[in-house]
C-alpha cells in the first residue's frame, strides 16, 4: 500500500526550469510512480495593491506625497509551475512528507523567514502539498489538506488535470476537471472587469457578471476550527470553502484575509 500524493512546484527566481528537473530526479529517486505535468509559464500573483517608494530616474511617473515620490511596485518575475504525482510509502505521514518538501526547497535556495508577507513573495523553489489520498486534514497553521487555495489556482489545477483529471477533491466532491472548468468560466472577458458595476455595461459584461453569481464560495472568517456543518455544506453545494485559519498561517491579519478574498473575486487579468 502507498499514498497517492500530488504536490505543486513553483519558481520565479533563478533558473526555474533547471531546478524543476533536478527536483523531479530527486523525487524519482526517493519515491515510486513519479509523474510530472508540463511546465507552465504563469504571471506572478501577489496580494499587493499598494504603492511603494521608488527612486526617480528621468521621467517623473510617480505620485507626489509631500515627502517622497511614490511609484507603482515593480511586478515580480513570471513563474514556472508544474504538478507532480507520486506514490509515498504507507508508513509515511503527511507531516513527514511536508518536512521532506521543505528540506528540498531549502536545498534549492528557498529561504523562509516566517513573516506573513513571505507567503506571497518571489522564490527559487516552492513545493506545496496539494492532495494526500482523499484526506481532509486541518492542522493549521502547519498543514491543511487539501491545499486551501487549490480551487482558485489555474496554475495548479491545469497541470494537475494533465495527471489526474478525474481525481475527487475531498472537500467539494468535484473532480479536478470540474473545478478547472468552473475556474475557466470565471475568468473575465478580455478587457472587462468582472466586479460589481458591470451592470452598466453591455451584454458581454452582463454575462460575465452572471458567471460570478453562479459560482459562490463559503467563508469562515475565524482562526477557530471550521465547524463540521460548514465542511458538509461545502460538499453538499459542491463549492469551495475558504477559512482564515487555513490561509493566514503566519500571523496574517483580517486585512490579509480580506485581500485574499478580493483576489479570488477578481483574479488578475
Amino acid at each position: 500500500m502507498t499514498h497517492d500524493v500530488l504536490a505543486a512546484f513553483g519558481a520565479n527566481l533563478g533558473d526555474g526550469e533547471t531546478v524543476f528537473r533536478k527536483i523531479e530526479k530527486r523525487l524519482a529517486r526517493d519515491f515510486d510512480g513519479v509523474r510530472t505535468s508540463s511546465l507552465l509559464r504563469t504571471r506572478a500573483v501577489t496580494l499587493s495593491d499598494e504603492k511603494s517608494p521608488g527612486v526617480q530616474t528621468g521621467v517623473q511617473t510617480g505620485v507626489q506625497t509631500g515627502v517622497q515620490t511614490v511609484f507603482p511596485r515593480e511586478p515580480e518575475p513570471d513563474y514556472w509551475n508544474a504538478v507532480i504525482q507520486m506514490r509515498v510509502p504507507e508508513e509515511w505521514k503527511p507531516e513527514r512528507f511536508l518536512k521532506y518538501l521543505l528540506a528540498l526547497e531549502k536545498e534549492f535556495g528557498r529561504k523562509r523567514t516566517g513573516s506573513p508577507e513571505e507567503h506571497w513573495s518571489a522564490r527559487t523553489a516552492d513545493l506545496d502539498l496539494l492532495l494526500w489520498d482523499d484526506l481532509f486534514l486541518d492542522a493549521a497553521p502547519h498543514l491543511v489538506l487539501p491545499h486551501p487555495m487549490m480551487p482558485w489556482r489555474r496554475f495548479v489545477l491545469e497541470p494537475a488535470c494533465e495527471l489526474s483529471p478525474e481525481r475527487i477533491h475531498p472537500l467539494t466532491g468535484q473532480s479536478l476537471a470540474e473545478m478547472l472548468s468552473v475556474l475557466k468560466k470565471r475568468e473575465r472577458p478580455d478587457g472587462m472587469d468582472r466586479m460589481n458595476g458591470m451592470d452598466e455595461m453591455d451584454g458581454m459584461a452582463e454575462e460575465a457578471s452572471r458567471l460570478v453569481e453562479r459560482e459562490p464560495f463559503l467563508l469562515w472568517d475565524s482562526m477557530e476550527a471550521v465547524p463540521q456543518e460548514l465542511l458538509e455544506l461545502s460538499r453538499k453545494r459542491k463549492c469551495p470553502l475558504l477559512a482564515r485559519r487555513w490561509v493566514c498561517r503566519n500571523g496574517g491579519s483580517p486585512e490579509t484575509f480580506r485581500k485574499i478574498i478580493q483576489l479570488i473575486r477578481r483574479p488578475p487579468s
